[in-house]
């Protein structure tokens, strides 16, 4: 995997959620949003997104040098879901994640979204 693609409307969210929390880097966004959308045993729903206007991440960027551990995220995930991993599960899971939890996160009240990164910080 070498590039994420996100849509126009991860775009905004993604503006949406710099705004309101001072975090200036996409990819770090995007990684809180991906373990968030992992932690809900439900599976997202099978999109076909359209990335015009989107926003690309390079792989490295997203995972902050942690390439390994998130694609055996992914790949545990897929397996307790028992579906086939391959190359294009893995980023089509990774896609669809992201999506969710950006979703997830834009949809919460500032102060709620504001006390819960900071949470996850201290928990590091």
């Amino acid at each position: 995997m070498e590039r994420i693609r996100l849509n126009a409307a991860a775009r905004n969210q993604l503006s949406t959620l710099k705004r309101r929390t001072g975090i200036e880097h996409n990819n770090a966004l995007c990684r809180h949003a991906l373990c968030l959308s992992l932690a809900n045993p439900s599976v997202p729903a099978d999109e076909n997104y359209t990335f015009g206007g989107g926003v690309e991440i390079d792989w490295r960027t997203f995972t902050g040098g942690q390439d390994d551990l998130y694609f055996n995220l992914l790949t545990v995930r897929l397996a307790a879901e028992g579906r086939k991993v391959t190359a294009d599960a893995v980023r089509n899971a990774l896609v669809q994640h992201v999506h969710r939890g950006l979703s997830y996160l834009v949809s919460r009240r500032e102060e709620d979204l504001l006390v819960e990164l900071a949470a996850a910080l201290v928990e590091l």
